[in-house]
């Protein structure tokens, strides 16, 4: 019996010598020593460990107080993982009460053997304004390296009842992970897991009493619970403790060896497929009976924002404008002429200032004066002409694709505002935030699947935030072989999203960054002689022009020359290399994107053979393409055309978009072959 009783005690000690230690700062040499995940070997970092927790605290005065503790021990691999070095958590406030952030942690490294740390210190901790209720806490490990496991934890303390939602799932993989949330009885959430994710997982629910203690001063008066609900008390002149007892409901997951985000091409918002919990607040069951019910339907939470003052009184201002709005509006012929006019307009005389919401931050009157603003100043003042010029104009409430996709209804689901006019049937839709939008093109942060359009009467419907209209790319090439050495010169017209997406990104640019910017596929391809007409215009579209020269184009073999007659031009890798796509492939507008070379045959030589023509076109009209090549006396002419004809492709079409996407990356890596004369 002593030897059995010994034994067991021997496997005791030996089990919690090896049973990892998950407290803070508590890193081991064989988590440091770790070169790759066992099970995902291509990571460039993974959590070892993560708990987080969410807990009410009651106090006197203040009554219940959220508190969310998130602890996390990351190992990074190698400098592709240094980002996760860098961590964002946003807070929040409602211009009267705010949350509170704190964190600490350690960066630790194995040296010459021993096991080293560095603690965060406060000039690796800032904060950013995302907006005027919205600021994001930044903290930035110390000292990493290739091997180093950064550990920290943070709290924030929340006056308010919401839950954000819970990830459960990274871009890396999360060998570990505990998620504890406990809710007062009086806290009522509808819980449910994101649908558009592929994982699934369970929490375990489980109830506990608990007591609390009041002092309650007789009298007619209150004691809060939180600033959601109040005690009513009755009496005079005296004062007691009184203890409550109330339910707690417990919600736990344990999980293991959670597999990471799967990265995809074409993707909007990765974080839209991300495992996670999300938390509605449904109702407040007030401890005096009544309850506060907040689940709400899309049409209740459009309407609430309509009614808000914030937001529709910005709309019925109009004296500060109406000058430059009778100037521009002036001798319009047509409704569609009137809009770009006040769009122009509102573009001409506000900048935004990059932060997004659907209420003003400074009023649209302090905005025009100022010159900024952010997108609801900017695009409530755009509404509010809109409808002072007799247009029949209404906001447009949306989720950005930063954003993501609201699963249920909430006032946080937006966070955006634009402005759409119906017109002979039809709904335009405008954004002055950036300076070359155009009617119906909005910016690409606003394209995201869907927006509510509110009327004055408080009813509201869903409205697409694509184009309907195709986007048209044109690139006409002149090529001739000299010596093994293939002259360009290229012209290329973008019209639609193709000129704004460019105009964006290089206006105000010189031509040699613009040069640097043009995709040979090789350095070995000079640009020279390049111009850029009607970069800073807010024509439908603009070109750009150029001159390319190589060597690399063209090969010699045996006496024989090979050239891709698609020069730098071909795709030669497939973009969809997965055998399953798990979310919706994203093109984000319909687009066209033509080519159409001219090769000059080269002086004393024949083509000995050609590329084949293909036509290859997708199910339900999504798309097509075509590859025609063609001899003439002395030269070659290739027309080549790729049309995608909606912004997105479900993933059950996958198969069909890869298909034809190898099909065009074998053609285009065919070659023409030239051979003496």
């Amino acid at each position: 019996m002593k030897f059995k009783y010994l034994l067991i005690l021997l496997l005791a000690f030996t089990v919690a010598g090896t049973a990892q230690n998950y407290k803070l700062g508590k890193v081991s040499k064989e988590e440091l020593k770790e070169k790759a995940h066992p099970s995902y070997p291509n990571a460039n970092a993974s959590v070892l460990y993560r708990d987080y927790s969410v807990s009410y605290v009651f106090t006197q005065g203040q009554g219940f107080v959220q508190i969310t503790k998130v602890h996390e021990r990351i190992k990074i691999y190698n400098n592709q993982g240094f980002d996760w070095a860098t961590r964002t958590v946003r807070t929040y406030n409602d211009g009267t009460d705010k949350e509170s952030f704190d964190v600490k942690g350690y960066t630790f490294t194995l040296e010459n053997g021993s096991v080293e740390k560095e603690k965060l210190r406060n000039e690796g901790i800032f904060e950013e304004r995302a907006s005027k209720y919205r600021v994001d806490n930044k903290f930035t490990m110390p000292n990493i390296s290739p091997g180093s496991i950064v550990e920290y934890e943070y709290t924030i303390e929340s006056p308010f009842p919401y839950i954000e939602d819970v990830d459960l799932q990274y871009t890396i993989p999360i060998k570990k992970e505990n998620i504890k949330i406990e809710v007062p009885e009086y806290y009522v959430f509808n819980i449910q897991l994101n649908p558009k994710s592929p994982l699934s997982f369970s929490f375990e629910q489980n109830t506990r009493e608990k007591k609390i203690n009041l002092r309650e001063r007789s009298g007619l008066g209150t004691v809060n619970y939180n600033k959601n609900f109040r005690r009513n008390t009755m009496g005079r002149n005296t004062t007691g403790t009184k203890e409550y007892s109330y339910k707690e409901n417990i919600y736990t997951l344990e999980e293991n060896n959670i597999p990471p985000l799967k990265e995809e091409v074409y993707v909007d918002n990765l974080k839209n497929y991300q495992a996670k919990s999300l938390w509605e607040l449904a109702m407040v069951n007030n401890p005096n009976g009544i309850p506060k019910r907040y689940a709400t339907t899309w049409e209740a939470v459009a309407k609430s924002v309509y009614e808000d003052d914030d937001f529709v009184n910005q709309i019925k201002k109009n004296d500060y404008y109406q000058a430059d709005l009778a100037a521009v509006t002036k001798g319009a012929a047509s409704n569609e002429e009137k809009m770009v006019s006040i769009l122009n307009l509102v573009k001409s005389k506000v900048t935004w200032n990059n932060y997004v919401g659907f209420i003003p931050e400074k009023g649209v009157k302090k905005a025009y004066r100022e010159g900024t603003g952010n997108t609801a100043d900017i695009n409530l003042m755009l509404l509010s002409m809109l409808q002072n010029s007799g247009l029949d104009a209404f906001p447009v409430l949306l989720s950005t694709s930063e954003n993501g996709i609201p699963v249920y209804p909430t006032r946080e689901g937006f966070n955006y505002v634009i402005a759409a006019v119906n017109s002979n049937g039809n709904v335009y839709l405008l954004d002055a935030t950036d300076p070359f939008s155009q009617v119906n093109m909005l910016p690409r942060r606003a394209m995201n699947w869907q927006g509510r359009l509110i009327r004055p009467d408080g009813t509201s419907n869903w409205v697409g935030l694509y184009p309907g209209y195709v986007s048209q790319k044109l690139t006409y090439v002149q090529a001739e072989i000299n010596d093994q050495n293939v002259l360009v010169k290229v012209r290329e017209r973008k019209g639609g999203h193709f000129a704004k997406e460019y105009r964006n990104k290089y206006v105000a640019t010189s031509d040699k960054l613009q040069m640097d910017g043009v995709d040979t596929g090789s350095e070995a391809v000079e640009i020279s002689e390049f111009e850029a007409k009607d970069l800073e215009s807010l024509k439908d579209n603009m070109s750009i022009s150029y001159t390319a020269n190589s060597s690399s184009l063209v090969e010699e073999i045996g006496g024989d020359l090979y050239i891709s007659p698609m020069l730098f031009f071909a795709q030669t890798e497939n973009p969809f290399k997965s055998d399953s796509r798990e979310y919706p492939i994203f093109f984000e507008y319909p687009k066209s994107q033509k080519y159409n070379i001219s090769l000059k045959i080269p002086e004393g030589y024949k083509v000995k053979s050609l590329p084949e023509a293909i036509k290859a076109d997708l199910a339900n009209n999504m798309g097509s393409y075509t590859y025609l090549l063609k001899e003439a006396p002395g030269i070659l002419q290739l027309a080549v055309s790729l049309d995608l004809n909606t912004p997105i492709v479900l993933p059950q079409d996958y198969e069909f978009i890869k298909g034809m996407f190898a099909q065009i990356t074998e053609k285009e890596k065919e070659k023409i072959v030239f051979t003496k004369i």
